[in-house]
This record gives C-alpha cells, sequence and structure tokens, in this order.
C-alpha cells in the first residue's frame, strides 16, 4: 500500500515486568496492575516518615503528575486557561505514548511508597484515585491505544477545530503562540498517520465507517474559506492591547498558516485514509512470448 506518509519504525518494549502479586503496599494503596521496573524500591527497609512529611511528599508527586499532564497535552492545557503550552500539539507519536507511559509508571512508583494513615479521607481519596488512573493506562496500553488515534467522532482533526472557542486571545503574544502552533498541524497529522500504519500492521486500523465519518469531517473543514473556518474564530474580535498594525500583522500570519499548514494537512491526512480503504491491485499477469524456432523456414 503506498501512501504519502512514512511509518515510523517502532520497538516497544511493553510489559516486560512480571505481576508481582506478593508484593505490599503501604495502607491507602490497591495495586491490580505491578509498576513497569524493579519493584525493590518499594521493598527497603526505611525510617517511617512524619505525618507532616507523608503529606507533602503526597502533595509534591500529585502536582508533578499535573504539571506533566499540562506538559504532555498542551491542547487541555489551554483549554482550561494555562497559556504556557500555547505554542505546542500534543506529541502523537508512538515514541511518546511510550515516554508519557514510563513517566507515569515512575510516578505511580512513588506514590505507591506513600503511607496514608493518618491522613484525611480528602487526602486518600487523592491518592487512591490518581493510583487508579495510573493503573488503568498501564492496563489500556495492552491495546496500543496509539495505533487507534481516531474514532468516528474524536481525535485531532474533530478536536483541534474546537480548540480556538475554549481559549482566551488577550494579548499579541496570544496570538503568535496559536500561530506557531498551527504551524505545527502537519506534524501532527504525520505522527497519527503512522499510528494507523503501526494498527494496520498488527491488524488494527480504522473500519470503513470510521474512514467515511473522519473523511467527511476532513472535508467540512477544507470545505471553507480560510477566514470562515474554525481556525479563524481569533480573528473576528482583537482585545484592545492589540494594535491596528499588529491586528493586521497577525491577521496575515493566521490566514497563511491556515491555508498552507492547516488545510494541507488535512487534504493529505484524507488522501491517506482514501488509500486505506483502496483493495489492493492485482498485477496483471505476465504475457510470456513466443520463442522463435531456431529452425529456418522453407518457402516453396
Amino acid at each position: 500500500m503506498k501512501t504519502p506518509f512514512l511509518c515510523t519504525t517502532v520497538a516497544l518494549a511493553l510489559f516486560a515486568v512480571p505481576w508481582a502479586h506478593a508484593q505490599k503496599f503501604p495502607e491507602g494503596t490497591v495495586v491490580h496492575y505491578p509498576p513497569r521496573g524493579p519493584l525493590a524500591a518499594l521493598q527497603k527497609n526505611q525510617a517511617p516518615a512524619s505525618l507532616a512529611q507523608r503529606k507533602k511528599q503526597l502533595h509534591d508527586v500529585l502536582e508533578a503528575i499535573h504539571q506533566f499532564k499540562l506538559k504532555s497535552h498542551p491542547e487541555y492545557a489551554s483549554s482550561i486557561g494555562d497559556k504556557r503550552y500555547d505554542a505546542d500539539l500534543t506529541n502523537y507519536s508512538a515514541e511518546a505514548w511510550q515516554q508519557r507511559l514510563n513517566q507515569e509508571n515512575a510516578f505511580m512508583m512513588q506514590l505507591a511508597k506513600i503511607d496514608t494513615t493518618g491522613m484525611s479521607p480528602a487526602e486518600k481519596q487523592s491518592k487512591a484515585r490518581m493510583m487508579k488512573k495510573l493503573i488503568a493506562d498501564q492496563e489500556a496500553s495492552a491495546s496500543r491505544p496509539w495505533e487507534t488515534p481516531v474514532t468516528a467522532t474524536s481525535g485531532l482533526p474533530f478536536s483541534l477545530p474546537r480548540l480556538p472557542s475554549k481559549m482566551r486571545f488577550q494579548s499579541v503574544q496570544d496570538y503568535d503562540n496559536y500561530i506557531t502552533r498551527l504551524n505545527k498541524v502537519p506534524t501532527a497529522f504525520r505522527q497519527i498517520s503512522d499510528d494507523i500504519l503501526l494498527g494496520e500492521q498488527d491488524a488494527n486500523g480504522p473500519a470503513p465507517n470510521v474512514i467515511r465519518k473522519v473523511l467527511a469531517q476532513v472535508h467540512a473543514v477544507v470545505s471553507r474559506k480560510p477566514i470562515d473556518s474554525p481556525f479563524a474564530r481569533p480573528l473576528k474580535e482583537f482585545p484592545s492591547s492589540v494594535s491596528p498594525s499588529e491586528q493586521t500583522r497577525i491577521r496575515k500570519a493566521l490566514l497563511a498558516a491556515i491555508s498552507k499548514k492547516v488545510f494541507p494537512a488535512y487534504k493529505r491526512f484524507g488522501h491517506f485514509l482514501q488509500s486505506l480503504n483502496q483493495p489492493p491491485q492485482t498485477p496483471a499477469p505476465i504475457k510470456s512470448k513466443k520463442s522463435k524456432s531456431s529452425t529456418p523456414k522453407v518457402h516453396p
């Protein structure tokens, strides 16, 4: 199958750790899935920490997990008003998925060691909820979710157009960050295309009805003029902090990003999905040439 995208060769070493049924964790920890990596760190004899120390440890780990989520999923950060990552897009590659899983596993190891004895019900629940989520992510990785980056109603083609309505544009920097983000859209689409190819190799490719729905979304996006697309929403009303000259510059740069980066990325992705629907072509049989006799013809 020929596609405009190159399939990334990925070596994912998942689930290399055996089940540790005998592993015991402190009060407040419920583990149904073993952490990846050596468990010896949880078994060392250490002097018990005070309640104040354990509370701080819990707060610090939970905060580190929260900050990691914001940095790893910049669109989510933008949607809740955190502007630090407005110029970025999520790395959707299989390698990035593996790195996030490894980091979550490290957080799980840190969290599991914290004894919640003496803590408030809210603190105990915070640890339990986070442990449950981290464990669920590890268990879900068995189905290789990176290989199915789109569904009939979700995924990058659907979430990107909704993002501008969730963002707040209050300064020139906000607009410049957004333009930088739009210029990264082609990379994100190449990543999910490579992910889909990995799924195809594992007989985990998108179903025909999913492809049809996503193609309809692609058409809905690229059939509009750039100025009428959801991506141009921030141009409808500028804050007073943006001068008229900056407005002119921003308008030109933003519309260029939509027409030269975003729309072409959608179109290439649409062609890629259409290629997945094409049945393999059977090569035409090669006609063998009749060999000429070496015996000369005798003419009457």
